[in-house]
Formats: structure tokens, sequence, C-alpha cells
């Protein structure tokens, strides 16, 4: 992900509006442009002083800031523990009607030949 991209994706990130593939490349870029994590703190403390004035937020903008990262971290760290889940039924699905068709046709293979 590029500066640009980045900078697209702050305002979605900041309201919790997170897509697992570009969540991963976001965090990674941040992690790698202190331009980039400079606006998004900006970002974050116009959005959390903004929601304190509504009251809806109660907690310090650095506590905030570090929860959100806290969550989007979370949040991928769940996106990538469903899909294992995912392919390995998958994949178990797979076997067993492989396994069963195979024995289904063994169970034919003696009145085939006769």
């Amino acid at each position: 992900m590029n500066c640009l991209e980045a900078r697209k994706y702050i305002y979605d990130f900041v309201q919790g509006n997170w897509e697992e593939d570009r969540l991963e490349d976001f965090l990674q870029h941040i992690k790698t442009c202190p331009d980039c994590k400079e606006e998004l703190r900006v970002t974050h403390m116009i959005y959390h002083g903004l929601r304190s004035l509504d009251g809806k937020e109660n907690m310090p903008v650095d506590r905030s800031y570090r929860k959100m990262e806290e969550e989007a971290e979370h949040f991928l760290r769940l996106g990538h523990f469903f899909s294992a889940v995912r392919i390995s039924s998958e994949t178990l699905v797979f076997w067993a009607l492989f396994f069963s068709l195979f024995y289904f046709i063994l169970g034919y293979l003696p009145l085939i030949f006769r």
C-alpha cells in the first residue's frame, strides 16, 4: 500500500470500517511510514475529540488510540483464524467425499468383474 491509498483509508480505519485484506496492508504501511502514522493520529484525535463532545467517549486520546490499534490487530487475527478454520473444513469435506466415493466404487467392483 502506498501513502495515497493509506490516506484514503484513514477515515474508514478510524470509523472502524475494516476490511481484512486492506487492513493488513494499512497496518503494515502505518508501521513503516511516519507521515501516514502522524496523519492517522491527528485524524483519530479529531474524531476522538468530536466523540468526547457528544459524550460518547470518555477515555484519554492516547489510550483510545492504542485501543483502536489493538482492536484492529485482534480483528485481523480473528479473520486469519476463521480463514484457517474454513480452509481446514473444506479440506476435510473434500477428503471425506473422496474416500466415500472411492469405497462406493470399490463396493461395485466385484459385481462388474464377475
